[in-house]
């Protein structure tokens, strides 16, 4: 390998580094409040002891019927 090469490669790197730093965060404690706020907020339909039992028309599992609800087999 080449010196300009070597050199390009470590460029391009730096490079790499300066944008992931530069990159806009948050805490981890601003995560936390988000992620417990979130979970709050939306229904998680596989834990039903947390949310009490589920109607079947709020159900994204439920298969849903049109018309009859007759199924042709």
């Amino acid at each position: 390998m080449t010196t300009e090469a070597r050199l390009q490669r470590q460029l391009d790197h730096n490079r790499k580094l300066r944008e992931q730093f530069e990159r806009n965060r948050i805490s981890v404690s601003q995560a936390s409040i988000l992620l417990i706020q979130y979970c709050q907020t939306k229904r998680d339909m596989l834990i039903p002891t947390v949310w009490g039992d589920l109607d079947v028309k709020d159900d994204p599992f439920e298969a849903k019927t049109a018309g009859c609800g007759c199924s042709v087999m």
